[in-house]
C-alpha cells in the first residue's frame, strides 16, 4: 500500500508529497532512493517539553519480507509515531531494528515493535550501556520534557555486530559496520551500496554542533575521511537535515579545527577553561552551517582538552 509520491531529484533526493495527519508528532518520510525513507525532527534541541523528546533521525528500509528500521526514538510515544508513519507507506511490518548507539534519544521507542521484530542489531558496547543505564535515560528525558517521554519499556538488542557484516534484509541487503568509537562506544553505520546511500546516526550532524562528550575526536576525523571513499549520494545523519559526501567533509574540517584550536591553546600552556574564547572564535566559521556551537564548545571542551593532553604523551 505505498501511495507516497515522490518526486525525483537530480541528487536522487526526493520528498514526500503527503502529509501524515494525525500524528503525535509532526513526522514527514522523505523518500531518499526507492523504498527508503528518511525521518527528520524539525528541532535542533535538547530534549524539551515543547518537542517532547523527538531530537533525532530515524530510517527505514521497506524490502518484500518486512521493514528494517534504523534507529527508534527517544521514547516509546516516538515509537509509536514512527510505527503509524510506516503503515502509511507499507503493510509490511517491522521485522529488524538496528540501533546505532546508547544514547537513548535513539533506541527507546524499541519495545513499540516486540510483536514483529526478529532482529535488534547492536554492539556489544551498546547493549551493555543499554542494561546498565536504561532506565538512567528514561529518566533524563522525562525529567527534560516534564514528562512528555513517559515511561517507556525497555527493549534490549540481542543481535551483536562485532564487524563488518552483510546482511540480508528481504531483497535489500545492507553492509553493518563499526565507527571504531568515534562520536560513541560502540556506534555502528549502515550502508546500501546499491542506493550509495549511508545511514549514519550520530557519527554524522550535518546542522547542528555534534556531541563529543562521549567522542574519540581523532577516530571520529579519520573514520569521516574513511567515508570518503564511499562516495555517498544521500546521508540519513542522526541529527540534522539529510545530506550528502559534502556534508561529511564539511564535518572532518570542523572535527579537526576544534581539534586543532584545543592543542593550540594546550601547547601555549592554557588551561581547558582559558582557552574557551580563543577556541570558539576559531571555530566562528562553521556557525552559520553548526548552530549551538558555542554552547557545545563550553560543555565538551574539557573532554577534548583530555584527549589532546594524553596524545601529547603517545
Amino acid at each position: 500500500m505505498r501511495y507516497i509520491n515522490a518526486i525525483l531529484f537530480t541528487s536522487f533526493l526526493f520528498s514526500a508529497s503527503q502529509v501524515f495527519a494525525d500524528l503525535t508528532f509532526p513526522m514527514h518520510p522523505q523518500q531518499v532512493a526507492p523504498d527508503i525513507y528518511a525521518l527528520i525532527t524539525p528541532t535542533r534541541n535538547l530534549p524539551n517539553p515543547e518537542n517532547k523528546g523527538w531530537n533525532s533521525n530515524s530510517a527505514f528500509v521497506v524490502t518484500n519480507s518486512g521493514v528494517l528500521l534504523f534507529d527508534t526514538g527517544s521514547s516509546s510515544a516516538i515509537g509509536e509515531s514512527i510505527k503509524k508513519v510506516i503503515a502509511q507507506i507499507t503493510d509490511q511490518p517491522v521485522r529488524w531494528i538496528i540501533n546505532s548507539h546508547a544514547h537513548g534519544d535513539h533506541w527507546l521507542g524499541n519495545a513499540v515493535f516486540k510483536d514483529t521484530v526478529e532482529a535488534i542489531y547492536a554492539t556489544e558496547q551498546v547493549k551493555t550501556k543499554i542494561i546498565e543505564d536504561g532506565q538512567g535515560w528514561v529518566n533524563r528525558f522525562m525529567q527534560m520534557t516534564e514528562g512528555a517521554t513517559g515511561q517507556s519499556e525497555i527493549l534490549v538488542p540481542k543481535n551483536i555486530i562485532d564487524q563488518r557484516t552483510t546482511i540480508r534484509f528481504g531483497d535489500r541487503e545492507g553492509v553493518l559496520f563499526l565507527s571504531g568509537n568515534s562520536h560513541s562506544p560502540g556506534d555502528i553505520l549502515m550502508w546500501l551500496e546499491d542506493e550509495k546511500v549511508l545511514i549514519s546516526g550520530d557519527v554524522i550532524y550535518s546542522d547542528r554542533m555534534p556531541s563529543t562528550l562521549d567522542a574519540d575526536l581523532r577516530q571520529w576525523v579519520l573514520l569521516l575521511g574513511e567515508l570518503n571513499a564511499l562516495q555517498p549520494k544521500v546521508v540519513i545523519p542522526g541529527h540534522g537535515k539529510v545530506t550528502d559526501i559534502q556534508g561529511v567533509m564539511r564535518l572532518k574540517t570542523l572535527l579537526q579545527s576544534f581539534w586543532d584550536a584545543v592543542k593550540k591553546g594546550y601547547d601555549e600552556g592554557q588551561s581547558d577553561f582559558e582557552m574557551v574564547g580563543d577556541v570558539t572564535a576559531a571555530l566562528a566559521q562553521f556557525e552559520p552551517h553548526y548552530p549551538g556551537l558555542e554552547e557545545k564548545v563550553k560543555r565538551d571542551i574539557s573532554g577534548v582538552f583530555l584527549q589532546v593532553e594524553a596524545a601529547s604523551f603517545q
